[in-house]
């Protein structure tokens, strides 16, 4: 099972598996990048793909840190299951980056 690593959270790791699951499980299409440089309790993309990473129980103690990071998101989109594209956020409404769930591996 390929993990992806983490250099903001002292290379901590968390598997691809667990982030195809989250998009299974809610029957996503795509997650907003979202990186910001804020603390977690106030990021204003709570649905991001930095949010989720930050809420992984592998990256406790880091949770107040960026995490999708070009680093990881280009580990990602190494991965089959993803690729990279520009999809409207639902908080902001706005275009943005987006991880994108290809729909041959659902």
């Amino acid at each position: 099972m390929e993990e992806i690593i983490l250099p903001h959270a002292n290379n901590a790791k968390f598997k691809v598996e667990d982030l195809i699951k989250h998009f299974i499980k809610y029957n996503l299409d795509y997650m907003i990048i979202g990186s910001k440089q804020v603390v977690l309790n106030v990021h204003p993309k709570p649905k991001s793909l930095d949010v989720w990473i930050r809420n992984h129980k592998n990256v406790i103690g880091y949770a107040n840190t960026c995490q999708s990071v070009n680093n990881v998101v280009s580990q990602l989109i190494k991965h089959e299951s993803f690729s990279l594209g520009l999809r409207k956020c639902p908080e902001s409404n706005r275009t943005c980056k987006a991880l994108v769930f290809c729909e041959n591996k659902k």
